[in-house]
């Protein structure tokens, strides 16, 4: 198949269901070119296996950031998913819609797209809402699991110290209202990971009228005055174009996207006058406005058995493997974020301030390829986690260089704004409330590395800066916004100033939401699709 109309780059879950979603109709001519391989690997199907798709860079970008000023000169690692499914084949699987007043930046009187009552039914029309096993069709729908069953026994105590602090219990995190605690839901179907690939893509693949190119590395787009021409593209030791009759989407994420931009001539033009790149299109906001999530864990030492005994010991997790291959159930066939929830604790807003992750589990974690990405510790434990809803940190994507082949800059700018700061003051004294409850003081055997009880805000923010980790939500790189001069793309996805290039990815978000931003992406693409097929008229 040649002579496309769409040409869309990128295969993650936003790619996945826009492919999906356009291709639907049999008159359009579909290509979605991947710059990774097919998700064949088996640590993408098996739930847990992601600890070991951390570092693999065949299906992994690996990137690092710059060094943080405000994290001890830290360069804080930037996993990104470089395989069909994107990150959502290689992510920890949480399913979080995120919170109402996160949205109410995406709207405005001039649109409806973008709506709360839009973004509902987009959320409403992907999910399908499982528990453990479903035999039935999951075609065109994400699949939300409750696990729960299937959780450690360790949570009960969680849940009965939020209870002593007055938190509600949330029996179903897939809903607007998440303030409160409870099992976290996840993507899995029948004990393997399900992914938009999985429920979008893969289905659409047996129309005659979509093309799937994997490991094509997109170089750039190719631009002539207002207009996107078609995509350069390496593959197979080639460099190939294809050319679209009616246009482009652009689905890499956050990091991939504006990287492909700049190379493209759109973006900062001192930015590109400085990598030797004509300047078609000048933006300074291409690449600016990146967020992320930064979290840390604390360490205890349990009294009571947790999941170390499962997966710290050779025997456990012989009986843990064996157990997920006969029955597909086990650790193995989970995430190891349980439990957490959504907390309001001394939030200067009303609304939640902090995510909170509880894990049956404790673990040292590895950089730099130096050894596997999970060393389950062999005495019992347990982590309370943590990261702030909604930091006002920003930072940038920018390039080093005219090759696509050289990682892009990343400076997410973490800590930079004193706000932030509070949160992290927030999560200090939740976690020593939580501490002091009667349940978990009955099987807290101690702390490891530093303990929030006795250590001051002081010491707890210098352990944060030395120890805290990305939680790996970037967004916001393309804000969507109708100011072209605080904007990239407008609320009809449209990059401002070119006909016929649409962005759909977590590059589009005005601003970061409060969970996990798997969801929102899905949405995002389900709710694009729509705005697309309206722009051309099918």
């Amino acid at each position: 198949m040649n002579n496309f109309d769409i040409i869309i780059i990128g295969a993650g879950s936003a790619g996945s269901i826009l492919a999906s979603k356009l291709s639907e109709k049999e008159d359009l001519k579909i290509l979605i070119l991947e710059s990774g391989p097919k998700d064949y690997h088996p640590m993408i199907k098996i739930p847990l296996g992601y600890g070991m798709t951390f570092f693999n860079k065949n299906i992994n970008w690996n990137f690092y950031s710059k060094s943080q000023k405000y994290l001890n000169h830290r360069e804080i690692y930037v996993p990104r998913g470089k395989v069909l499914g994107g990150s959502g084949s290689i992510n920890a699987m949480v399913y979080t819609r995120g919170l109402k007043t996160d949205f109410k930046d995406w709207a405005n009187s001039k649109n409806t797209e973008w709506s709360i009552d839009n973004i509902e039914y987009a959320y409403n029309e992907i999910e399908k809402n499982i528990i453990i096993n479903d035999k039935s069709s999951a075609t065109n729908k994400i699949t939300i699991n409750d696990v729960s069953a299937y959780h450690h026994d360790i949570l009960k105590y969680y849940f009965n110290g939020a209870k002593e602090l007055n938190l509600s219990f949330l029996k179903n995190f897939n809903k607007f209202d998440l303030e409160g605690v409870g099992n976290y839901n996840i993507t899995t179907r029948n004990g393997y990971r399900w992914s938009a690939a999985n429920g979008f893509l893969k289905p659409s693949l047996e129309r005659k009228n979509i093309c799937l190119i994997t490991n094509a590395n997109v170089t750039k787009l190719i631009i002539k005055g207002k207009k996107v021409l078609g995509v350069e593209y390496e593959h197979e030791g080639l460099l190939k174009k294809e050319m679209a009759n009616i246009g482009v989407v652009m689905s890499s994420g956050a990091i991939k996207t504006p990287q492909i931009l700049m190379l493209s001539g759109v973006g900062p033009g001192k930015i590109l006058k400085q990598n030797g790149i004509e300047v078609l299109l000048n933006n300074d906001n291409v690449g600016s406005n990146l967020q992320d999530h930064i979290g840390l864990d604390f360490l205890y030492k349990s009294s009571i058995p947790t999941l170390n005994q499962s997966l710290g010991r050779i025997g456990g997790r012989i009986k843990s493997l064996i157990q997920y291959f006969l029955f597909r159930s086990g650790p193995f066939s989970l995430s190891l974020n349980q439990g957490g929830g959504f907390i309001k604790w001394k939030n200067k807003e009303d609304f939640p301030n902090l995510q909170i992750y509880f894990n049956p589990l404790t673990y040292s974690v590895s950089h730099k390829n130096k050894r596997p990405l999970l060393k389950t510790d062999k005495f019992s434990g347990f982590i309370i986690g943590f990261n702030s809803c909604r930091p006002k940190s920003q930072g940038e994507v920018t390039i080093k260089s005219n090759n696509i082949n050289d990682d892009p800059i990343i400076d997410p700018n973490y800590l930079s704004n004193d706000e932030d700061l509070y949160d992290l003051e927030c999560a200090f004294d939740f976690v020593r409330n939580l501490s002091s409850t009667s349940a978990i003081k009955s099987i807290l055997k101690g702390p490891l590395k530093i303990d929030p009880m006795i250590s001051s805000n002081k010491e707890l923010i210098s352990h944060f800066k030395e120890n805290a980790t990305s939680v790996y939500h970037p967004c916001g790189t393309c804000r969507m916004g109708e100011v072209k001069e605080s904007s990239v793309i407008s609320h009809r996805l449209k990059v401002h100033d070119l006909e016929n290039l649409w962005i759909v990815d977590a590059s589009i978000f005005p601003n970061i939401p409060s969970g996990n931003i798997n969801a929102p992406v899905m949405m995002s693409a389900f709710i694009g699709s729509q705005i697309i097929l309206e722009d051309i008229k099918i």
